[in-house]
């Protein structure tokens, strides 16, 4: 299996991006002259089946979390003890106890422990965790869903978890840089991997100006490149 494990991870099709690169070959006209006619791999392998480039994968729900958690400057790394209700917990009728997600404090630290630790309560999931198609705690799932859905969109953009750590991820930025280009580079950095391309920080610069920081950051938090493993 090591052997297998070895090819696998040094070949060219495992190393390779997402990005739909050029691709080079020798046409059936070019042959005798030896000319090589450089040509788009989506022109070549439109549907990726012979796997021109990697497909995209999307962060888990709890990926997704704990990343918003981790760049914000608020992830709690503690490791062990017991679970934390992320969600209030009232008596009901019966054994039936009240669960109400939008009643939780998304700033108390309980909020801010990794996903592995949060108390699943089986029969009724956290509706954001659950848009980003995490799995019931009632349920056994041995491959994800991995969708792409409106719901998911707006649970990003408007769910009070993302709001108030966008609000957090601003302050960090603030503190760590003195203008607004910095800040916005700064933000890039730490939930893209990269810095801004020139019209990016034009463009994010203006929008920062013009609606504040903290939605700047919950934009960046929504994008494709913050989501999605390139």
């Amino acid at each position: 299996m090591k052997q297998l494990h070895r090819l696998i991870v040094t070949s060219a099709t495992y190393r390779q991006t997402s990005a739909v690169a050029e691709v080079r070959r020798l046409a059936s006209q070019a042959s005798n002259t030896g000319q090589s006619l450089l040509t788009s791999a989506a022109t070549v392998d439109g549907d990726n089946r012979l796997l021109s480039c990697m497909n995209r994968t999307r962060l888990d729900a709890e990926q997704i979390r704990d990343a918003i958690l981790q760049i914000s400057g608020c992830l709690d790394l503690r490791m062990g003890g017991p679970g934390d209700m992320q969600f209030d917990l009232q008596p009901g009728h019966h054994v039936t106890p009240k669960v109400d997600y939008t009643k939780f404090d998304v700033g108390s630290p309980a909020a801010q422990r990794r996903s592995v630790y949060r108390f699943l309560f089986r029969t009724l999931p956290d509706p954001f965790m659950d848009a980003l198609d995490c799995p019931a705690g009632d349920q056994l799932t041995p491959v994800r869903n991995a969708s792409v859905t409106v719901q998911q969109a707006l649970a990003l953009w408007n769910s009070a978890f993302v709001a108030h750590y966008a609000d957090r991820f601003a302050a960090r930025v603030e503190s760590l840089a003195d203008t607004t280009d910095k800040r916005v580079r700064l933000a890039c950095e730490l939930a893209i991997g990269r810095l801004p391309t020139p019209q990016e920080s034009n463009d994010f610069t203006a929008y920062a100006a013009k609606h504040g920081l903290a939605n700047l950051c919950r934009l960046i938090l929504n994008s494709n490149e913050f989501m999605f493993v390139n």
